[in-house]
């Protein structure tokens, strides 16, 4: 039996469908290499200042804030990850798909397959290690990102996304 948004056209909450759980890790890893390259650049930066004898208060302070900004940015990194992946959803729908990101910032955007332009995929070497694929949505004003999807359904989507785009466009 429908419900009444069924019946009416409009989804349902239940209609929106959560990314894999191990995008956690995925997340976790990306931001960890992040703040080893910050650091990494630290490290260059006040080896140049040093050597050229310009290692003065502002560029320790400099150095020291993006340093500690990395650092602090890792730690509390999990948490992050953690209401991130809570609040990250997709729902792939009859006449569009739509995005939503966020708890206190949210950001729902949903995208007419009327105005998608092409789909593709795109994956990093740790989305590849973990079986994760991101699928991007181009319109012709922006793109939309499905963040990542088992390897095997985001090849489903992006076909079921153009085959959608396809009647949509030829509905027109």
């Amino acid at each position: 039996m429908m419900n009444a948004q069924q019946e009416s056209g409009h989804p349902g909450e239940s209609d929106w469908r959560p990314l894999p759980p191990r995008v956690r890790t995925v997340w976790l890893i990306n931001e960890a290499i992040r703040t080893v390259i910050w650091l990494v650049v630290c490290a260059v930066v006040a080896i140049v200042c040093m050597t050229n004898g310009w290692w003065g208060f502002w560029q320790r302070l400099i150095v020291a804030l993006a340093a500690a900004y990395a650092v602090l940015n890792l730690a509390f990194q999990p948490l992050q990850t953690k209401y991130l992946y809570a609040f990250t959803r997709f729902r792939i729908g009859e006449r569009d798909l739509a995005t939503r990101k966020g708890w206190l910032f949210r950001r729902s955007t949903t995208t007419p397959y009327t105005r998608v332009q092409h789909v593709d995929t795109k994956q990093n070497p740790v989305q590849r290690h973990f079986g994760l694929t991101t699928v991007v949505v181009h319109t012709a004003a922006d793109e939309h990102e499905i963040a990542a999807l088992d390897t095997a359904e985001a090849e489903r989507m992006v076909a079921l996304i153009t085959e959608r785009v396809a009647e949509a466009k030829d509905d027109l």
